[in-house]
């Protein structure tokens, strides 16, 4: 029988010691008791061929899409499974894969056989890989307001809400190269058959509130957006020499323009409901 590892984010968003204990439970009561469980603080994570030494056929992730995506990637090229569960605030990766299962009902899902296991569609760009998306242009400075929110700080607060309105309406857009409509930020999220990339609105005092209450209430893709099609490739440009992005979630920046192309992940995971939650 393989090994098994579960890896936990003591800092997300839902993730507590009752729930990891109730998963640990939940595979002991199974005949399947976890091998080694630690918080992902507690050193760097464990990459393909260490998984491989030591005979790790399984890896649990218990966080938001940032711990995920970053278990995911440190073990590229494993021939494991990976079993995502939600633990952060937005959860887009585990509920492509699960649906609205909590991580409880995933985790009994795994241990009944109720799914399969697949790579998933990502995007990759330069050094860059995102599992549920990237958010390229000013409006990412939105994601300053949300972590300020998350942590509850209110000086951040008052000083990240008029940083962000003030790049939104005046830094330079964003544009893809070949269409001259320009926007202050692009989404692009992998698909089944591709790339789909919308380009966010914010035009006025109204479509700016409804994408805060989009990113306060969780699925920041609910904002005002239209569609730009689907592609393999796709190349975002700008007036500015470097772009802010939200990658998964997480910061970053990268020189214009910014090239994306559409791949498949190099860790397979387990999806409880298999690939319908892409696009």
């Amino acid at each position: 029988m393989s090994d098994s590892l579960f890896i936990y984010n003591e800092r997300s968003g839902t993730c507590d010691p009752a729930l990891v204990s109730a998963i640990q439970a939940a595979f002991a009561q199974a005949g399947r008791p976890i091998g080694t469980a630690r918080p992902i603080d507690d050193g760097p994570l464990p990459n393909a061929a260490q998984a491989r030494e030591r005979g790790i056929g399984l890896v649990i992730i218990l966080g938001g899409d940032g711990s995920l995506a970053s278990t995911a990637q440190a073990l590229a090229g494993w021939d494991g499974t990976l079993l995502a569960l939600p633990g952060g605030t937005m959860n887009l990766l585990a509920h492509r894969l699960h649906g609205n299962l909590d991580p409880l009902a995933i985790a009994k899902a795994y241990l009944a056989d109720k799914g399969t296991v697949m790579a998933v569609p990502v995007i990759e760009a330069d050094k860059i890989t995102a599992y549920t998306g990237i958010i390229v242009g000013p409006t990412a400075a939105w994601g300053n307001v949300r972590e300020a929110l998350r942590n509850h700080d209110l000086a951040a607060l008052a000083e990240k809400v008029p940083e962000a309105i003030t790049a939104t309406f005046e830094a330079p857009a964003v544009s893809l190269v070949g269409d001259p409509r320009d926007y202050p930020a692009i989404f692009v999220e992998p698909a089944k058959q591709g790339l789909h990339a919308y380009g966010v609105l914010a035009r006025n005092a109204g479509e700016l509130f409804a994408h805060g209450w989009a990113w306060l209430s969780g699925d920041f893709r609910n904002g005002p957006s239209e569609s730009l099609g689907t592609a393999d490739h796709l190349e975002i440009e700008s007036a500015g020499k470097t772009l802010d992005l939200l990658v998964d979630g997480e910061k970053a920046t990268t020189k214009a323009p910014f090239n994306l192309r559409s791949a498949q992940s190099g860790v397979r995971f387990f999806a409880a409901q298999g690939d319908a939650g892409w696009r």
